[in-house]
């Protein structure tokens, strides 16, 4: 009886080892779903506690949403929301919310916007991405790499649109040139937008109709400029049987280099505030670094070549320890050249920087040597 319960004993045991080892092992893809379930569930609350208590505006991308007085359609107008402008929620009912976005507080109608914990999946499918830059200098790679070629240098507060991610990396697009940015050294966040005042978008109205004008203006000089100088030059030929280069100074310049420089870089000034446009050639519509450099020198009379990379051969070489207003300034990386800047004293330049709005991008004023120039080019003898 003892042996038989024994033999019994052993035989449960090997069924068990045999259970055991034949088993598949399932338990570790269970583990290690826990962690990745986890840190979806903190990125959702994450998203849900950022947009708390906010809302968006969810109309077409071709019109606006009206912010008004008093929460009905007959009221006064205060202000206006595009599509994917964020708002802070001030008082919420059946058919309006109150709500305050940018400088504007008012009634908007419900149907017209997205709330709180919808906002996420909202964003994901309709508004686009942004990296700001938080450190001093940060390295734009060639691919998502360290060992990666730097292809330019970004400078810290400076953003940048992504075009997509790829894990510790974000793909920008910086001055016609792609590349990529560690996330380490980049906030990535959604570009929602602001909404404006009656008052503000009517300012906006006035001052693009003003730097048309002055636009129509500095197109009429220009041209009575070229047309002097063509004059100038074609009997200065004729009385010397040489030629005049068109990267020489002007004979009819009837001033001094540094004055004219001086001019020139006021005049660049004027439009600070206007958006860039990568291939763009319009001062107040949209142009890019080099087309804003090629038209302020064309304004006085200078004609310099259409890139950054042929600019950076056009005048004289000159020592960044020894420029004066006027000299163009170029950066790069590894040698090359991809972006160019008008120098206007004090250590500043004024450049068309980036297709970020104004003023983290576009026409904008900045110091000098927020990146290590490769060379600077005085045109303007």
């Amino acid at each position: 009886m003892i042996i038989k319960k024994m033999k019994l004993s052993a035989a449960v045991v090997a069924m068990a080892g045999m259970i055991l080892t034949s088993a598949p092992v399932n338990a570790a893809p269970k583990e290690t779903s826990k962690p990745a379930a986890q840190t979806q569930k903190k990125e959702n609350d994450q998203a849900k506690s950022e947009y708390a208590n906010k809302v968006v505006a969810k109309v077409k991308s071709s019109s606006t949403l009206n912010i008004r007085k008093k929460p009905n359609t007959d009221s006064k107008i205060l202000g206006k929301m595009k599509r994917g402008a964020l708002g802070t929620i001030v008082e919420k009912s059946d058919g309006w919310t109150k709500v305050k976005s940018g400088d504007v507080t008012g009634y908007v109608k419900n149907d017209y916007l997205v709330f709180e914990d919808d906002i996420q999946s909202f964003a994901e499918k309709n508004i686009k991405k942004v990296a700001k830059v938080k450190t001093e200098t940060l390295r734009v790679r060639e691919k998502a790499s360290t060992d990666a070629d730097v292809v330019t240098l970004v400078s810290e507060d400076e953003t940048y649109k992504v075009k997509k991610q790829n894990g510790d990396w974000a793909k920008v697009k910086v001055e016609g040139e792609t590349g990529y940015v560690s996330k380490d050294y980049v906030d990535v966040k959604y570009k929602f937008k602001k909404a404006k005042s009656m008052k503000q978008i009517e300012a906006e109205r006035q001052a693009k109709l003003e730097a048309e004008r002055k636009a129509r203006e500095a197109k009429e000089e220009q041209v009575q400029s070229s047309q002097s100088s063509s004059e100038s030059s074609s009997s200065n030929t004729q009385s010397s049987g040489g030629s005049q280069s068109k990267k020489s100074v002007p004979a009819s310049a009837s001033v001094s280099g540094s004055s004219t420089g001086a001019r020139a870089a006021n005049y660049a000034q004027q439009f600070v505030g206007n958006p860039y446009r990568y291939g763009g050639n319009s001062l107040t519509n949209g142009i890019d670094c080099s087309g804003f450099t090629q038209q302020i020198m064309a304004k006085f009379g200078y004609s310099i070549s259409r890139t950054s990379s042929a600019q950076a051969s056009d005048g004289v070489a000159v020592s960044t320890s020894n420029l004066r207003p006027g000299d163009l300034i170029f950066y790069g990386s590894g040698g090359s050249i991809n972006h160019v800047a008008m120098y206007i004293g004090g250590g500043q330049v004024v450049h068309a920087s980036n297709s970020a709005p104004y003023p983290k991008g576009g026409i904008k004023i900045s110091n000098a040597f927020y990146r290590t120039p490769v060379c600077a080019r005085r045109i303007i003898q």
